[in-house]
């Protein structure tokens, strides 16, 4: 699997370098902005690329933008968001697609390198990998709700809602 890696902080960027290429990923490029993320992926073609949320210069949504922006650009590309929080308008138009090869993970819950690894690779073979509170988000903000959308369903229903988010 090849993986280009866009991340502002260079500490998170190396660490998941190193992360990666110890567990045998081809870690082909990285980026610290979403422009570079663009031309990093013409130029390598990778099967995945690993996002943050907020990149530079705004630091609001330009990586969602950015992963937006490649799925149309390229379309068989996997993309894997990863966010110190839950941007619901945004996340919700990156997979409103319905297309696979998605995943949202919270970085405070990366913190297992087998979870994190096995996401990856769900993502990368057309899978989804969305963090519970991701889909707790937009859930609640689907349904107008707030947070009685969740209350009211069933435990059958919670318990798939969980396995959705677990992949």
């Amino acid at each position: 699997m090849r993986v280009v890696i866009c991340e502002d902080n260079a500490l998170l960027r190396e660490g998941l370098v190193a992360l990666l290429r110890e567990n045998d990923v081809d870690v082909v490029a990285v980026a610290e902005d979403a422009e570079a993320l663009m031309r990093v992926v013409s130029g390598h073609k990778p099967d995945v690329a690993i996002c943050d949320v907020r990149l530079p210069p705004g630091f609001s949504d330009e990586g969602v933008r950015a992963a937006i922006e490649l799925r149309r650009q390229y379309p068989g590309i996997a993309i894997l968001m990863l966010s110190q929080c839950v941007v619901p308008a945004d996340t919700a138009e990156l997979l409103a697609s319905g297309e696979g090869g998605i995943g949202y993970l919270l970085k405070a819950r990366v913190g297992d390198v087998e979870p994190f690894l096995d996401a990856l690779r769900r993502v990368a073979d057309g899978g989804t990998a969305l963090d519970r509170e991701v889909v707790a988000e937009i859930v609640t903000r689907r349904s107008g709700e707030g947070s009685d959308a969740l209350e009211s369903l069933t435990p059958r229903e919670r318990e798939v809602l969980q396995l959705m988010a677990e992949g």
